[in-house]
Formats: structure tokens, sequence, C-alpha cells
């Protein structure tokens, strides 16, 4: 790996070649900014990345591609062309043998449900107070704006599931903008009225690339240019003299003198990597600070489809995967003709016996869910079989995290040259779309603000 030594020949440096900084550097040579991104991985993409498995491909995550900002998705559909295409795939919840549709719909509900639980959830609709936005944690959020008897059947069980936390411990924040529409006064609107009603909670229509979901990443690191990502980066120190960042360590050898720097890593290892150090009670939110981690299993299947849905849920405590993701349902390039591909996720914390377990016990455990869920019907369909881990999936947003990250980003001010970016730098959780609008604002300010002597 090549580096420059001499901060003028690249002003800014990016840190991280996940979509955060993919699209910074894209979006910064579009201003005309000299750029130099380091990854510490072999292949940019980040968590967001389409791998191989044999004639299968499959995404390190059940990603979707949004049309909320229609400048972005301007510059996506640019970069990718045709093969950047509308999908409709809805999404199911597995519930007691049942398939019920996500978002949740009146009239599915009422082929799902036995009527004494239909009326029980109507009946707490008028009573319970919706003023969630006063809620102390998710649990509360989630009784106070769904009732308990929603709340029990399709929140609390999965949200605990998938952090690995209690609901009482999670922010609210967790619950993000997925819980939209989840009442029945939205549900009758959407039943009775017009498309426009019905378009706003829409989950099942999206884009997606024809090679998959990092075909994203790999057409952004093209336009920013392959010469300007250095692979195999990994940073091991930031050094500075307490008003910015003067140099980057790159695989605990080689330093880097930097300009101005865009981090896309997690806060806490920001935090970590300071020389000197930060301070000990800073050091130490840092540490109490976690992310989950997932592991994938990815099956190759022998049939042409496995289930219609984009994703399948799994609330029950007693299942351990939370998603099922068939990539050929976004799109038919994912795998050979007449065969699919599945993915599901486990999210577990590092070090427990979950993320430590055998690839083997693990691809015995999804096997047998979907046999017992009349998914498949015996182990010899199964063709192919792999494994994935994706470390620092999802920051964990605990009651406190908020102001734990707003302590640690307010420390990180002090550094005029440095700019955070990103889900994991921010400690919020947030979707392709919102990262490329966000780094295309940092992009033109940067274009525009003149550098620190």
């Amino acid at each position: 790996m090549s580096t420059h030594t001499d901060a003028a020949d690249a002003p800014l440096t990016v840190l991280g070649g996940g979509p955060a900084g993919l699209a910074t550097g894209f979006y910064a040579r579009q201003q005309g900014l000299d750029v130099r991104l380091f990854e510490a991985a072999d292949a940019v993409g980040g968590n967001a990345r389409t791998l191989r498995m044999g004639p299968f491909r499959y995404d390190t995550g059940a990603h979707r591609f949004h049309d909320k900002n229609a400048s972005v998705t301007a510059d996506v559909k640019a970069l990718l062309g045709d093969d950047l295409r509308r999908i409709d795939a809805p999404s199911q919840i597995c519930w007691r043998g049942r398939r019920i549709d996500f978002p949740l719909a009146p009239y599915n509900l009422l082929r799902s449900l036995p009527v004494s639980l239909l009326a029980q959830i109507s009946w707490e609709q008028l009573s319970i107070p919706r003023v969630s936005d006063d809620a102390d944690h998710f649990r509360e959020m989630a009784l106070q704006s769904y009732g308990p008897t929603l709340a029990e059947l399709f929140l609390l069980n999965y949200t605990e599931k998938l952090w690995g936390a209690d609901a009482t411990e999670l922010s609210p924040r967790v619950a993000g903008d997925r819980l939209e529409g989840l009442d029945l006064t939205t549900f009758l609107l959407e039943a009775f009225g017009g498309t426009t009603d019905k378009a706003r909670h829409l989950d099942g229509s999206f884009y997606y690339p024809r090679h998959g979901y990092g075909q994203i990443a790999e057409a952004t690191a093209d336009a920013l240019g392959r010469d300007r990502i250095h692979t195999g980066a990994q940073i091991t120190g930031l050094s500075h003299d307490g008003t910015r960042i003067r140099r980057v360590t790159i695989n605990d050898a080689t330093p880097v003198e930097v300009e101005r720097v865009v981090s896309t890593l997690p806060l806490t290892l920001v935090a970590r990597l300071l020389e000197p150090s930060l301070p000990d009670a800073l050091r130490a939110v840092a540490d109490s600070m976690r992310f989950r981690h997932l592991r994938l299993v990815v099956l190759g299947l022998d049939r042409p489809r496995l289930t219609p849905n984009a994703s399948l849920y799994f609330p029950d405590r007693a299942v351990p995967f939370t998603r099922l993701y068939e990539p050929t349902n976004r799109s038919p390039d994912m795998a050979p003709d007449d065969q699919t591909v599945v993915v599901l996720e486990r999210p577990c914390h590092p070090g427990s016996d979950a993320w430590e377990q055998s690839d083997a016990a693990l691809r015995t455990q999804a096997v047998t869910l979907l046999t017992e869920q009349g998914l498949l019907d015996e182990d010899e369909e199964v063709v192919a079989s792999t494994h994935h881990a994706v470390p620092f999936a999802y920051p964990i947003l605990e009651v406190g995290t908020e102001e734990k990250a707003e302590r640690l980003t307010s420390s990180l001010e002090r550094f005029e040259n440095l700019h955070l970016l990103g889900r994991s730098a921010t400690f919020t959780y947030t979707h392709v779309h919102t990262l490329y609008a966000r780094a295309r604002r940092l992009a033109q300010h940067l274009s525009s603000a003149p550098q620190p002597a």
C-alpha cells in the first residue's frame, strides 16, 4: 500500500470505506476537492457489501434503497443506470404459524388474528394515552403508542431479541421510523383512504441494484476513483496537538500527515485511538457504549423461490434468528435460474455463546427453523451454504446513550479539522439515502470553508 506523507497532496482524508465514507469522497470530488480514503478491509462497502457463494450472491444485510431524497435518488440512478430497479416485495411477520403483513394492514389482520384478539386491540386503541414523545424507554413508548396487546405480540419480544437488552433499557429511538402507522387509526385510513394514504407507509416498494446492494458502493467507489482508495489500511492511531488531528497511523506502522479528516469510524473507536488519550472519564464513557454484531447463515436452495417476501421477521423468543431475507426477491440475478438464496440473521453480543457457536450448529438451526415453518421440505434442497460475521452492525441505543454520544462528540469538536459522518461515527441509526445527503452537504461545506492554518 502506498501513502502520501505531504498533507498538501490530499487535503481531505476519509477514514472508512462504507457508504458514508464513499459518499463523502464521491461528493468531495464533485466539489473539486482532492481525496484519499483509507479502509481497513480488503474491499469497500462496509456492512453494505454484496458477497458471492459460488453462483449465488447475497448482501451483508437486508438492505434496500428508499426513494426519500429526490436529489440522492437521482445521483444513485446516475451511478447505476438501468441496473437500479424499483422493486415491490412485501415483508411479513411469522407469528404462531401464520404470516402477517408488515407494515400491518387491516384486511390482513382480520384474516390472521382471532376475533377476540382483534376486539382487545380495538378496545386498547380507545384508551391508550399516545404520549410516546415523553416516554423514558422503548417499553413505555410501545405500550403508550400501540397498547399492550400489539406491543407484546409484535414489538417487545422482537426488539429485545434484536438488541439483546430489556425494552426498559432501550431508548425509544431504537424504533426509528419503522413503526409509523402501527395503530388502528392509521390502519383504517389506509384501508378506506386513497392511494396517497396507503403509499405513505408502504414498506414493500424500494430501489435495488441488479447485482446486489453492494453495487451502490462499488459504483460510488468507481466514481470517486479507485486510485484514491487504499484498502487493507486499518487506522490504528490518531495523533493531535489539542486543536487539530495532525496525523493518522496505518496498520501500526505508517504515519500519514493529514490536513482535513472525515471519520466514519465507530465513535467509540475514535475515542480510543486518540494520541494523547482522552481523559479517563471520557474513555470510560466510550467503553460503556455497545454495538450489536450479526452472524449470517446463507443457504443456496435448489428451488426457484422460498417465499414471496423481501423479509420475514421472527418475533418469537424461542427462534434464535430475527429475520430472513431472500435476495432473489429483490433481483433474480442474485441466483441461477430455478434456484434461490436466503440469508438468516442472528444478532449477537461479542463473546456470547451465540457469537462463539460453531458454523455447523448455526446452519442446523437455520435449516430446522425453515423446516418447522413449513418453508423447506428437506435438507437436500440446500445445495450450498456459508456463514458471514458482521461486526458493529448496529449501535445499541440504550437509555442514556444519546447523552453519552453527545459527550464524546462534544469532546471531539475541539479538533477543528475533524468531521464525523455515518451511523457508527455518530452512534445513530440512519439510512443510506440520509448518509448520502449528509455527505453531500458536508462536501459543499468543506469546499467553501477556508482550510485551517
